[in-house]
């Protein structure tokens, strides 16, 4: 019993240190996400690359800058002069503005603009996903927390009995054998706690990555709604809220949107730009002091942006495959979401008119009678280990109803729970 004390000791201790240690945090949902969207380092990224392609926007409206070339004579080879530039001398000006046809800078534009939506949806559904990571890692931890509080109480329990049992063993009172039958029970709900323990450090180690904190996060869910999450929203309805929310279908809609400009766009390309200029001359042409008016344009015989157009076509089938593929999966998700949901109801109610706080009464009542030796080892055993079973479980089932939830506000992109 020294070895199992020993463990019970260690872990308990350990417990202490996760739940009251001075760094830990306590959290409510509200506290969790507004820390969430404040450290955050993805979405931090995410919000930079916003910025960053409202910048392309700035830069697709420029217009293309003016070229000046000057000339000047270096040798005069009648004169023997070195850059002679003078009024008898050779210098030549010119100044050229390439002009856009097509509207090709419009279009520009408008696909910068659609690039600066696609990443503030990437960031919307980017935040739809951390967000119900965060969600599930604090129901996983809250109802666990719950579970660990109720295996402390019972292995603190169980050792005063197994140490009660030691001593009247020792004065021939007992058989051995009932001594070790409840270690065994002591180490199975040990092992337990430990896979408890183990569980519990995982989803720490999830929430601080999400809130970039190093505190143990210690959820305050006390006050959660039961009622509310009894509540079942009909099939379509949830469906039809989902291709409304949902960023990832509406990125489909503008991968769609930015397929057909880029079709647009790989048209104006095609429509040759025009070069105008104008250009001064002392006397180096057929006049002394000769102006002249420049016009330059590419003939599109052979390269009309042929392959580009057409490959920006089949995008744009590409692109509307693509949203009905999505919009099929979502409708899928939302199916699977909703069948777990009136799953978790049901369990739900179930439990909540089995399991009462006569379970609780019957347990101390049990512990008090095997005590006072009126019930046989093998009666509270067997209780006892029902009993765990049924903790364990009334909570599992709680944060499944909880979980369940979570997973239609994600599936639809919308706080209905």
């Amino acid at each position: 019993m020294k070895y199992c004390k020993a463990i019970l000791t260690a872990l308990f201790v350990l417990t202490t240190l996760l739940l009251n240690a001075q760094d830990s945090l306590s959290l409510t949902l509200d506290k969790a996400d507004k820390l969430f969207l404040e450290k955050n380092l993805l979405l931090i990224a995410g919000q930079f690359n916003i910025n960053a392609q409202k910048t392309l926007e700035i830069q697709a409206g420029l217009y293309p800058n003016p070229q000046f070339t000057a000339g000047l004579n270096i040798w005069d080879a009648d004169n023997k002069k070195l850059f002679y530039v003078g009024e008898a001398g050779e210098k030549a000006f010119e100044f050229d503005q390439l002009i856009l046809l097509g509207g090709k800078r419009k279009k520009q534009v408008e696909l910068a603009r659609q690039n600066t939506r696609l990443a503030e949806l990437e960031l919307e559904d980017l935040l739809r996903n951390l967000k119900y990571q965060l969600h599930n890692n604090l129901f996983s931890v809250y109802f666990d927390l719950l579970t660990l509080k109720k295996y402390n109480l019972q292995l603190q329990q169980l050792e005063t009995i197994v140490s009660s049992y030691e001593e009247q063993t020792k004065k021939g009172n007992i058989p051995l054998k009932e001594v070790v039958r409840l270690k065994s029970v002591y180490i199975k709900l040990n092992n337990d706690k430990t896979d408890l323990l183990q569980s519990i450090q995982r989803e720490q180690k999830d929430l601080q990555l999400l809130l970039q904190a190093k505190n143990f996060i210690i959820p305050q869910l006390d006050d959660l709604v039961w009622d509310r999450y009894e509540q079942l929203t009909i099939l379509d309805s949830l469906q039809q809220m989902a291709l409304q929310h949902r960023a990832d279908y509406h990125l489909t809609e503008i991968n769609k949107t930015i397929a057909g400009l880029n079709v647009q766009y790989q048209k104006s390309l095609a429509v040759p730009d025009l070069l105008l200029g104008t250009s001064y001359d002392q006397r180096g042409n057929a006049f002394l002091h000769q102006f002249m008016l420049t016009v330059g344009v590419p003939l599109p015989l052979w390269n009309r942006n042929q392959g580009n157009i057409r490959f920006a076509e089949t995008q744009t089938k590409l692109s509307a495959v693509n949203q009905q593929v999505q919009q099929t999966a979502i409708e899928s998700e939302v199916n699977e979401a909703w069948y777990n949901m009136q799953r978790s109801i049901q369990e739900f109610q179930k439990t909540r008119q089995i399991y009462n706080t006569d379970f609780t009464d019957v347990y101390n009542g049990m512990t008090v009678n095997f005590l006072k030796r009126n019930i046989s080892i093998i009666e509270f055993v067997d209780f006892f280990e029902s009993y765990n079973e049924s903790v364990a479980e009334v909570n599992r089932i709680r944060k499944q109803l909880a979980l369940s939830a979570e997973a239609i506000n994600y599936t639809i992109a919308y706080p209905l729970y």
